[in-house]
């Protein structure tokens, strides 16, 4: 049993970051040095300028790239894979939280929509790892389902939505 639990969950991390980093590098590559892009707090209540957001898109992406790496020390150990999936979920949690300049907000409202479900993805793995009956086990399957392929349609539509309001 504990080896289906860290299955799932190794999977869905994979799903998870996979979906992110790939809707998400369609997203400003043309970046500067936003220092401040991936903090939260004062950073979030302003609003980013340009290239301090097409580079907060770029951290996230990085950030979910390696923390696909990261993975692969998950695949033994339960617990690790349940602290690679909040990590993720403390990742998105801060890019949803950033404010874009004006001519990026429509595709950020997006990209916090792709990473709203995912989320709800991450909580739906984690609710699988501890639930055995079948009947609500299936349940769960379609329900990750459809929340990682509304993450994706969101992502890939903020992505797109990101390259032509940054002119790309």
């Amino acid at each position: 049993m504990k080896k289906n639990m860290t299955k799932r969950l190794l999977a869905a991390l994979l799903a998870a970051a996979l979906a992110f980093s790939l809707a998400a590098c369609g997203g400003g590559n043309n970046a500067g040095n936003g220092e401040n892009s991936g903090e939260t707090g004062e950073a979030a209540s302003a609003a980013l300028t340009e290239e301090e957001y097409q580079q907060a898109v770029e951290d996230l992406s990085t950030e979910m790239s390696e923390i696909q790496n990261s993975a692969s020390t998950a695949v033994t150990d339960p617990e690790s894979a349940k602290e690679v999936l909040e990590t993720m979920k403390t990742s998105l949690n801060d890019f949803i939280a950033i404010t874009p300049p004006e001519a990026y907000a429509d595709a950020h409202a997006k990209l916090q929509s792709g990473c709203q479900s995912l989320i709800e993805f991450i909580d739906t793995v984690a609710a699988m790892t501890e639930e055995t009956d079948q009947t609500k086990l299936s349940e769960l399957t379609t329900k990750m389902s459809e929340q990682l392929e509304a993450a994706m349609t969101d992502m890939a539509e903020g992505a797109s939505m990101l390259q032509e309001a940054s002119g790309s």
